[in-house]
């Protein structure tokens, strides 16, 4: 049974869990179901490395994009300078 897998990803020892409760007077079936479903709660929507590695580049292109933009909309201000300076000149 899956609950027999010591440790998760999370470090939630469902076996462990389950002996506390079969210890307690809870039957050894909902203990077990209990320990299973105590261990789903708290993985789901953990981030597994790959997903965290997915959300930094991601970030990292947004900021690329933007630093780029900053960069292109600078170049216009200054060409708009120069050219506003050529056309006082007499």
């Amino acid at each position: 049974m899956a609950y027999r897998d010591a440790m998760t990803a999370t470090g939630f020892d469902t076996l462990a869990y389950a002996r506390r409760l079969k210890e307690a007077g809870v039957d050894e079936a909902q203990a077990e179901a209990h320990a299973e479903a105590v261990r789903d709660a708290m993985t789901e929507g953990v981030a597994t490395k790959a997903d965290l590695g997915t959300a930094i580049a991601e970030l990292k292109a947004d900021m690329l994009k933007v630093a780029v933009g900053i960069v292109l909309a600078n170049a216009g201000v200054i060409v708009a300078a120069v050219v506003a300076l050529v056309n006082l000149l007499p």
